[in-house]
């Protein structure tokens, strides 16, 4: 997997990036605003893909101030644990950096032991949590980590 490159989401990446919506969270964002979210000011979308072909992983980053929020993180499941996730998190980390921000936050749901032991693994620890955030009901934990 070494030969897959980190690189800004153009439009061409929006349908990949639509399946790994779909496939990656169960209330996934609709085509019309992931596109937004490729334009809307201070966010940036980093794909993992090989080369001329569709994205394997993508993460949405989102600054405001002196922070940033991690929005979205989704790698397809045929290309999981191979450490995509993890450059997703590392690339998106140096942008921030570039950018002079202090800390990054994320809220993931409370049972999904692998995405928070990744998360922890690049060192975000757990700020707090929220009952009942996602639309089914379930409780997030809200972690933070330092730029």
């Amino acid at each position: 997997m070494n030969e897959i490159a980190i690189r800004p989401a153009t439009d061409d990446d929006l349908r990949a990036i639509l399946e790994l919506e779909v496939e990656g969270f169960p209330d996934p964002w609709a085509l019309e605003t992931l596109a937004a979210e490729l334009r809307f000011p201070g966010s940036f979308v980093l794909v993992a893909a090989p080369p001329r072909d569709a994205a394997l992983g993508y993460a949405s980053f989102r600054t405001v101030a002196d922070e940033a929020e991690l929005l979205r993180l989704s790698v397809g499941s045929a290309a999981r644990r191979h450490g995509l996730g993890r450059r997703l998190l590392e690339a998106g980390f140096a942008e921030l950096a570039i950018r002079s921000l202090a800390r990054c936050f994320l809220e993931v749901r409370a049972d999904n032991t692998p995405a928070i032991a990744l998360y922890e693994r690049v060192g975000f620890r757990l700020a707090g949590e929220r009952k009942a955030y996602y639309r089914d009901g379930s409780n997030a934990f809200v972690y933070a980590r330092a730029i």
